[in-house]
């Protein structure tokens, strides 16, 4: 069964999509976050040790829960990004390109031909051939994205060329990175680094691709009205933290809670 993007079909839309990454390595949470309603999930391989097997089914559990899976991979790997789709991921993040040459290396492994270089062979991912070579391939243009991360000062530089090279579907934000690399560790929200992802955000609009920050509304709900900003501002897809915010929630609540009673 081919699934439909919902990344994309939102932007089509022309309305806004909304994610999490997963780092909890099970299918359960996939279908937690299935039910919030959520577009996309993007499970985790960053920092993360996901076997084939967790993997698998965690891209599974989101097929059968409506939520789109991509995989954000641990670093620019052609095979690693190959192993992702053909387990039925519609996505691929690769984190921290430095240059164009590096995009290439990911359109080729994440595309079919003539694009890329990307073959379905006994993955399965077209019903074992049971759907036509031809209308895969017409799905898999629109369905099945390459986004990048744009967070390094190579990419900084670069950021002209990357965005004009063709088979980039997606280009996301990464502050975290950004502060390491311009000077501000650990300030993903210092002045520099925001207008810096502000520039990336609207020259990747303007080479029409779709755009995507993230923040982190569960540790922090005054950024609810910093995403709407973004929004408003034209970025076509949010991540709204991590599936382990909870935690933060939780804390929050448990904080309220410890406070004498009429005090604030």
């Amino acid at each position: 069964m081919l699934h439909a993007n919902r990344v994309r079909l939102a932007y089509v839309e022309g309305r806004p999509s909304f994610g999490v990454y997963a780092r909890i390595p099970t299918p359960a949470t996939i279908g937690l976050l299935g039910a919030a309603g959520l577009d996309v999930v993007r499970i985790d391989m960053v920092e993360n040790h996901f076997g084939p097997d967790t993997l698998t089914a965690m891209i599974q559990a989101a097929h059968a829960s409506g939520i789109t899976p991509f995989v954000r991979v641990p670093r620019l790997d052609r095979d690693l990004i190959r192993a992702a789709l053909d387990m039925g991921a519609l996505g691929v993040v690769v984190p921290e390109i430095e240059s164009a040459e590096d995009l290439d290396v990911a359109v080729r492994a994440s595309k079919l031909p003539p694009l890329g270089e990307r073959r379905i062979g006994l993955s399965g991912v077209d019903g074992h051939g049971g759907i036509a070579a031809a209308e895969y391939a017409a799905w898999a243009a629109q369905h099945v994205m390459l986004a990048v991360q744009v967070e390094t000062r190579g990419a900084i530089t670069e950021l002209d060329a990357i965005l004009a090279a063709p088979g980039l579907d997606m280009v996301l934000g990464g502050r975290g990175t950004l502060s390491a690399q311009f000077g501000m560790p650990g300030q993903r929200d210092h002045p520099r680094v925001l207008e810096i992802e502000s520039t990336v955000m609207r020259k990747a609009r303007e080479a029409g691709k779709i755009t995507s920050v993230t923040h982190f509304p569960l540790r922090d709900p005054a950024q609810a009205e910093v995403i709407r900003g973004w929004l408003a501002r034209g970025v076509h897809s949010v991540c709204l933290g991590a599936d382990t915010d909870f935690v933060h929630a939780y804390r929050a609540v448990l904080r309220d809670l410890a406070r004498p009673e009429g005090r604030s």
